[in-house]
């Protein structure tokens, strides 16, 4: 029993080194020059849309309106085997608006799976030196092209911007989602701080044609169902210098899943990119275990009561570095929460975490084919 509470409090020092990295991290992001460039290159944004027309026409309507020099600026839109109105709505556009293009998706391709090979084809009609990405469902502010161009100087290849839940004021499942998400962008801006890139979202990404194309684009991870943020941070960050864009012109909104079923399936696909990472990041993968050991030990130990007298003070330790990062977080990426529903996240997040982790291994979970 003496050994297990020695190597619990390891675990739990460890993880607090690890919150106090990313404290320090989200303090560096926060302190760095929103412009590092006053080129002007020609940039392509894509978009990889599926069965999208609640959303796709919100998005148009924000990339038209985008501050850039239009004259440098071409939105190419895939629309992958949609059944609803969204080829119609992107073809309305498309007559207003001339560097709106579409590349028409008919097949799943046999050699990868389908976001990838619908990003893969739109990348390949690009003319962007620049490709900046963000999914169907999202929002983008009107300076969002230019605040990313600014990032890149001629030794940075890929940038990574925050994202956060739209979610409804009065909706306590979108606001828990918000804070979750709040907490995962935080810690990942965190280990940017400290030039240490760990992943991205599609949502909201920014890289070089030429270092995608010297990548070889997707085909290395052609078969996996999740990951190409992730990947296209890792593989290019190896090559060239990544950043995080901390300028809030360059935020995007994101909306929220609407169901318990489907936030457990996308947690769990985001937890299926770790699989990626014996031979990419071990302290990365440090950390995944540690968070993973600490939230297993508090599920656990609601089990054997012998562990009661220790589980508040653990719990506390917890509480106490996760708030600093989420909290330190809302301020720089300006992101209000509810306190009640913050404390509520910190209680059920342990709960569930370990069952996702162990989903996410065997693959089980569900995406758009």
């Amino acid at each position: 029993m003496f050994a297990l509470l020695i190597i619990t409090i390891g675990i739990f020092t460890l993880y607090a080194l690890y919150m106090l990295y990313f404290l320090t991290g989200l303090y560096r992001v926060g302190k760095q020059p929103a412009v590092f460039s006053t080129l002007e290159p020609f940039v392509s944004v894509i978009i990889a849309a599926r069965n999208e027309e609640e959303n796709i026409g919100a998005l148009l309507t924000d990339l038209i309106a985008q501050s850039y020099n239009k004259s440098k600026l071409e939105i190419i839109i895939a629309n992958d085997r949609s059944s609803d109105k969204t080829g119609q709505i992107i073809s309305d556009y498309q007559v207003k608006y001339k560097h709106i293009q579409v590349v028409k998706i008919e097949e799943k391709a046999e050699h990868m799976t389908p976001k990838k090979y619908a990003l893969t084809k739109a990348i390949e009609q690009a003319k962007g030196e620049l490709i900046i990405s963000t999914d169907a469902d999202c929002r983008v502010p009107v300076n969002w092209v230019s605040s990313f161009v600014k990032q890149f100087d001629a030794e940075t290849g890929v940038v990574v911007g925050y994202s956060k839940v739209d979610a409804k004021p009065d909706s306590f499942f979108h606001n828990y989602q918000k804070i979750d998400f709040l907490a995962l962008m935080s810690a990942n801006a965190g280990s940017f701080g400290w030039n240490v890139p760990w992943t991205g979202s599609g949502q909201n990404i920014a890289y070089k044609r030429s270092l995608f194309d010297k990548i070889n684009g997707f085909e290395s991870v052609a078969d996996q169902v999740s990951g190409d943020d992730f990947y296209l941070v890792q593989a290019i960050s190896k090559l060239a210098k990544a950043r995080y864009n901390s300028n809030p012109e360059g935020f995007v909104k994101t909306q929220p899943m609407e169901s318990v079923n489907a936030f457990l399936q996308q947690r769990t696909r985001w937890a299926s990119n770790s699989r990626k990472l014996f031979d990419s990041d071990f302290f990365f993968l440090l950390f995944l275990f540690l968070n993973l050991f600490v939230n297993t030990l508090l599920f656990s130990g609601l089990f054997f009561s012998s562990a009661w007298t220790y589980l508040p003070s653990l719990f506390g330790i917890k509480l106490l570095f996760d708030s600093m990062v989420v909290a330190y977080g809302s301020i720089i990426f300006d992101t209000k929460f509810n306190i009640g529903i913050y404390l509520l996240w910190a209680f059920f997040q342990p709960l569930y975490t370990p069952l996702l982790a162990v989903k996410s291994m065997f693959g089980k979970f569900h995406w758009k084919e």
